[in-house]
């Protein structure tokens, strides 16, 4: 195969570029590239008007149903309703807590310390009290004896009686006669006496001339009269 030479190759591409030149040159002297530079901005010539203010919502007239409230009196609704609230008046929570967040709560004031006051002992119960308290339900004088309930008790016996404040005292049976009993503290030697009264409840002894109802009272100066034993003769 016969090679083909490089050189008329060359040539042609050479005319074509030469050709060529002055057209490209012409075509870019035709372009406008003005348009092309960034334009500056209108803000930076002209004074900056001042932007619009967002259009505030329209405060509804008044509180009504929560559906027929716009989308643009929301808000202005939601502040309405919320102003109504107690607890925007009420410095603290339903916790209790404050709800200002810088509140700073006051120190406790301490009370003063008063007087001391000193316990004083309840006075004891006086003798005569105690004896009077006892119960007495049967008295034996022949015997010296008497009833507590079904106990039986004797003079010259010793037994404790329990006070109302828990405290236990031994007294000593001196006496018993049908209108008293005579006792004795074991520990301080002081007598006290139990009168006696066993009658009934509504009942006392009685003073004094005595009389039913409707018997007439007997005549202590009428005679007396004498039933002979002898049958006296009609005639």
């Amino acid at each position: 195969m016969k090679p083909t030479s490089f050189l008329p190759t060359l040539v042609v591409a050479t005319g074509l570029l030469l050709y060529a030149g002055p057209a490209l040159a012409q075509m870019a002297e035709g372009l406008d590239t003005a348009d092309m530079a960034p334009a500056e901005p209108a803000a930076a010539s002209a004074e900056k008007k001042p932007e619009a203010a967002p259009a505030a919502a329209a405060e509804p007239r008044q509180i009504g149903p929560s559906r027929y409230v716009t989308a643009e009196e929301l808000p202005a609704y939601v502040r309405q309703l919320s102003a109504r609230f107690s607890i925007a008046k009420s410095a603290t929570d339903p916790f209790g807590r404050y709800q200002d967040p810088n509140f700073v709560a006051p120190e406790p004031k301490l009370p003063k310390a008063g007087p001391t006051n000193n316990f004083k002992a309840a006075p004891p119960m006086p003798f005569a009290d105690v004896v009077a308290g006892i119960t007495v339900n049967g008295v034996m004088p022949g015997k010296q004896q008497f009833l507590i309930g079904s106990r039986v008790f004797r003079a010259n016996d010793i037994f404790p009686l329990r006070l109302p404040n828990g405290k236990q005292m031994n007294v000593k049976v001196v006496s018993v006669s049908a209108a008293r009993i005579r006792f004795r503290n074991v520990t301080t030697n002081e007598t006290a006496d139990r009168t006696v009264n066993l009658l009934p409840d509504g009942m006392k002894k009685g003073t004094g001339h005595i009389a039913a109802p409707g018997i007439e009272p007997v005549d202590s100066q009428a005679p007396v009269e004498i039933q002979p034993s002898i049958p006296l003769s009609d005639n």
